[in-house]
């Protein structure tokens, strides 16, 4: 039966869209490519991976998306799942206009697959969308269609990433990253509270979930002679990443401006206790004590 229901979907055309992306600063570029070549180097078939978050607008979407592109551009198949069923942001930021159906359609079992994934502008990354709002997601998480889903595209694609909402807001994130190889933590720089990201990691962990490692976002750059000034560091495990703003319904998406403020680059920090790593200088615009300001000045443990 899922013999037949893969050669189906394969035998099928696909519906396509074309995601607008705006054009990254080279740091920003730069940090994606670093990003994914960490993944790449954290494990052996490691294939699928969650993207969240401890809160809203931290940037894990813009992430996770542009993660998927880049995985892409390396002529390897991925696909990038929108798991954030109860506020997606994914149709409204890369502006696609034409209507569309996805998850939740599948996972209530109104559609198919065939109907289900959309190919892109770039022949080697699919999506699927949220589709329609639905007053269960996290009883449509842990439902077997999902691990259904799941298993297809580990088979079928070299890379799965996953959107999941805000891990400390609700359920839904841990549901998914338990299912996956692993998962990343997105860290506003400046913003995010300490305590709130220690609680993220807390989450995972009691959940039995791997975590590759952190991304802080959102660092802010500054201009210079040759263009913008950046700064990261390096550790084991995973690495670097990027951000706009994510909108969850709590507060309105600042993809926008944080993109005419130059707010781009992001840098690594591990969340292993024992972890040694290199590191230079990243700046961010708040130094409160409580936030998460600086990877190489403290760790979350």
């Amino acid at each position: 039966m899922e013999q037949q229901w893969r050669s189906s979907f394969t035998n099928t055309t696909r519906k396509t869209v074309s995601p607008q992306l705006d054009k990254l600063p080279f740091q920003a570029r730069e940090a994606i490519n670093i990003l994914r070549g960490n993944i790449q180097l954290s494990g052996y078939n490691l294939k699928t991976i969650a993207v969240t978050s401890a809160l809203a607008h931290e940037g894990k979407s813009s992430i996770a998306f542009r993660l998927t592109k880049s995985l892409a551009g390396l002529d390897k198949t991925a696909i990038y799942i929108d798991c954030d069923i109860r506020n997606s942001v994914t149709l409204s930021r890369y502006n696609i206009q034409q209507k569309t159906t996805g998850l939740c359609e599948y996972l209530c079992g109104v559609q198919g697959l065939r109907d289900t994934v959309y190919s892109t502008d770039d022949p080697n990354m699919n999506i699927i969308f949220t589709g329609a709002a639905a007053p269960n997601p996290s009883e449509l998480l842990s439902g077997v269609r999902f691990d259904e889903l799941l298993q297809w595209a580990k088979d079928n694609y070299d890379y799965v990433i996953l959107d999941t909402p805000p891990i400390n807001l609700v359920i839904d994130g841990v549901l998914v990253a338990k299912k996956c190889d692993g998962t990343i933590l997105v860290v506003e720089s400046g913003l995010t509270e300490r305590s709130q990201a220690v609680r993220a990691k807390k989450q995972l962990e009691l959940s039995g979930i791997r975590i590759l490692g952190a991304v802080l976002n959102k660092i802010g750059t500054k201009r210079s002679g040759y263009g913008y000034g950046y700064g990261y560091g390096y550790g084991y495990g995973y690495g670097y990443g990027y951000g706009y703003g994510y909108g969850y319904g709590y507060g309105e998406d600042r993809e926008e401006e944080l993109e005419q403020n130059n707010t781009a680059p992001a840098s690594y920090y591990n969340v292993s206790p024992n972890s040694a790593s290199s590191q230079s200088s990243a700046g961010t615009s708040r130094r409160d004590s409580n936030k998460v300001a600086n990877p190489y000045r403290q760790q979350i443990h």
